[in-house]
This record gives C-alpha cells, sequence and structure tokens, in this order.
C-alpha cells in the first residue's frame, strides 16, 4: 500500500491541530458555562452533565465495534462532526429546558468526540503500513494537536470575555465545520478499521477479561492505580477549570493555565519518559510507575489548595506539577494493564481501558462539576483539593514503604 505523500501527511495534521484547539478551547470553558446557567437548578447537575459528557467522549466507541468495522474511516469522521455540530447548536436551548435533553445534548456531543479521535487514529493505523512511517505522522499529529491544546484556550478565553457566550460558540461550531469540510481531502476514501484476524480466538471477550481480573490482586492493584488516575485526570477540565475562571478576570490568564499544561506536557515528556525507562530496565513495572504519578497529582493538588485562594501564580506551578503526572500516568496505562493479563488477547485489553478510563474520568468531570461549586460561596474548594490530595498521596507512600521493607528483608 502506497503511503500518503507529504501534503497529505501536512492536511492530516491541520485536521489534528483544528479539531484539538476546538475541543481544548470549548473545554475550559464548558463547566463554567454549565454552571452559570444550570446550577440554579443544582451544582449536581452540572456534575452529572459533565460526567455524561465525559462518559460518552471517552468510552462510547467500545460499545459500536460493528458500526464502526463496517464504515470507512471519511464516514466515521464525518458522522462525528455532524453530531458536534448538531449538539452545540441545541446547547443553548438545551441549557434553558429539561435537564434529561441536557444530558442527551451533551451525550450526543461526546459520541461525536469519541467517533471523530477513533476515526482518526484509526485511519492513520489502517492507511500506514510501515512502522516507522507510522510513528512519525503519530508524533507530527501529537505535536499540533498539543499546538492546537495551547492555543485553543487562550483563543476561546479572549473570545468568550470579549464578545459573549454565542460569539464563543460560533467559533467552536465553525472550526467543527471546517474540520468537517477538510475531512474527504484529508482522508483516502473507503480505509476501514478491521481486525485483520477475525476468528473467534480474536473475538472480543471484554466480560470474560473483566471476571479474570478480578481473580489476581496485582490486576486489581494496577485497574485500581488507572481508575484513580483517572479520577485524577477528570479534574482539569471541571473542578480546575470553576477554580480557574474565578482566580483572575483576565481571559490571557484563564486560557494560560490551560496552555501552561500543554507546553509543559510537550516539554517534559521526552525526559520523563527517558526517567521511566531506566527504572524499568532496574525492575520496576508500569504500575509502580503509574502508583508514583498519583502521588505527583496528589501533589499538584495539594499545591492548588493553596493557591485557590487568590495565588494564581501558585496555580500555574501545580499545573506544571499536574503534567509531570500526566507525562508519567497517560503513556503506561495500555501497558501497566497487558502486564497485568498478559495472556489476554491486546483488543480486550484496549477496550478494558477505554472502559475504565470512561468511568474514572466521568467520575473525576461529575465530583469537580458538583463539589467545586457546592464549596464555593463559603469559600471551602481548598478541602476539596486536599481531600484529593490524600487520595493520590497515600497510595504513592504506602506502597513505597512496602517496597523498601520488602529491600530490607532480601538484604537480610
Amino acid at each position: 500500500m502506497e503511503k500518503p505523500s507529504d501534503s497529505k501527511n501536512s492536511s492530516i495534521s491541520v485536521n489534528y491541530f483544528l479539531n484539538s484547539a476546538a475541543y481544548s478551547g470549548l473545554f475550559s470553558l464548558l463547566s463554567v458555562i454549565l454552571t452559570g446557567q444550570v446550577s440554579a437548578t443544582s451544582s449536581l447537575c452540572v456534575g452529572l452533565a459533565l460526567g455524561v459528557l465525559s462518559l460518552f467522549s471517552r468510552g462510547s466507541t467500545v460499545f459500536i465495534g460493528g458500526l464502526i468495522e463496517r464504515s470507512s474511516t471519511v464516514s466515521l469522521t464525518e458522522t462525528g462532526f455532524g453530531f458536534m455540530v448538531f449538539s452545540l447548536l441545541l446547547l443553548q436551548p438545551a441549557m434553558g429546558g429539561f435537564i434529561g435533553f441536557l444530558f442527551l445534548d451533551l451525550a450526543l456531543l461526546g459520541l461525536g468526540l469519541s467517533l471523530v479521535n477513533f476515526a482518526l487514529r484509526g485511519h492513520i493505523i489502517a492507511r500506514v503500513k510501515d512502522k516507522k512511517s507510522q510513528a512519525a505522522l503519530f508524533a507530527l499529529v501529537t505535536m499540533t494537536a498539543n499546538l492546537g491544546s495551547a492555543i485553543g484556550p487562550l483563543a476561546s478565553n479572549y473570545i468568550y470575555k470579549a464578545f459573549g457566550q454565542t460569539l464563543f460558540v460560533i467559533v467552536i461550531v465553525g472550526l467543527y465545520v471546517f474540520s468537517a469540510l477538510l475531512t474527504p481531502i484529508v482522508l483516502t476514501h473507503h480505509v476501514f478499521i478491521r481486525n485483520e484476524k477475525s476468528s473467534k480466538e480474536n473475538t472480543s471477550s471484554i466480560v470474560k477479561t473483566i471476571t479474570d481480573s478480578l481473580k489476581s490482586p496485582g490486576t486489581v492493584l494496577a485497574i485500581l492505580a488507572v481508575f484513580v488516575g483517572s479520577i485524577m485526570n477528570g479534574q482539569l477540565f471541571a473542578g480546575m477549570a470553576l477554580e480557574f475562571h474565578s482566580l483572575s478576570d483576565s481571559p490571557v490568564i484563564r486560557g494560560l493555565f490551560y496552555s501552561i499544561d500543554a507546553i509543559s506536557v510537550i516539554a517534559l515528556q521526552m525526559p520523563v519518559s527517558k526517567l521511566i525507562s531506566r527504572g524499568m530496565a532496574n525492575g520496576q513495572n508500569a504500575t509502580s510507575f503509574i502508583i508514583k504519578s498519583l502521588g505527583i497529582y496528589g501533589i499538584s493538588f495539594a499545591l492548588f489548595a493553596c493557591g485557590v485562594s487568590s495565588y494564581w501564580w501558585i496555580c500555574i506551578i501545580s499545573l506544571v506539577v499536574f503534567s509531570i503526572a500526566e507525562c508519567i500516568y497517560a503513556p503506561l496505562i495500555n501497558i501497566a494493564l497487558v502486564e497485568a493479563q498478559p495472556d489476554k488477547p491486546l483488543v480486550d485489553i484496549l477496550n478494558y481501558r477505554l472502559i475504565i478510563a470512561a468511568i474514572g474520568e466521568s467520575a473525576g468531570s461529575f465530583l469537580g462539576g458538583w463539589i467545586v461549586p457546592a464549596l464555593r460561596p463559603a469559600g471551602l474548594t481548598a478541602w476539596y483539593w486536599c481531600a484529593l490530595a490524600l487520595v493520590g498521596i497515600m497510595p504513592a507512600v504506602v506502597t513505597n514503604q512496602i517496597r523498601k521493607r520488602g529491600q530490607r528483608i532480601i538484604r537480610h
């Protein structure tokens, strides 16, 4: 199969840039918009709405595998963009009407996001067979996606502050419409995401994988570590977003919070990856590193608790620490679950990972979107971040002490 031309590769990266800019710009303000218009009913409704969106954006493709295999990547991407645009156009009336209508609208938005992300990544894997070319293309699109994540929140916060919510939504819709128009040009037609081996040995048995995982203490530890980490990750566009918005009236500083996270990940991923490789060479497994990342998430939230009162510069420091935890956690999720269940089909592990992350990030978004607005009037949100800090730091401290004790026993 022919490799896509350099110009085609560049076009794919443009699509990733636009999607990432729109996504990060939208999510940097969505919790603020929902809180402003829905929390009059209940802060619990805001948390549930963010949880529904996170659940569908992370895990909905797991349950429509048959449809995905029968549809081309162009069709999947266009369908996803259609869902996203339609749901955003209905967002304002959905927020002002029956709360169930809002949940359905955000579920449709999440499904669209999930379809687009899955289809674009699947297209690259299906179309580019050479592993080196595939890795180079993924590196290119990751870099442009991170660039979009850095620019999107800055631009969105400025537009929202200067021109209001209506124009902000119009700009986001415009970016997605432009990306949809670009899709037939960017993507080669008639490309399908299919498992080349469709025998019974390779068919998904996700239920059996879940059942078997509960029988092994090592596997349960890996699952719990991944689950807690996904709860931590879910705070960025929920509870943390609400705190960012209240810390400063400047749209530049508000957007800067998200841009710093994206830029820090770009800058720190390589050195952090080298440290992980060195640790694995010395016998540490992926789960142990994920537990360490929980401790770093905890330190980040402890710093954040100190900054939420008014010291926005401390919140920026906490974001850099948060990004270090992301650099450890995100690349190791699949590896940790595969290490814990090496005899299971890879497709089951990947689906399992999506389910755990979807539930965990949904729980994190729900908690942040519910508890932060509920505690803010009394000025008590720092206690929420302190509680999360303990949830992250305690497992890291306990496992470190167990490891040291084991080493002392071996030496003696």
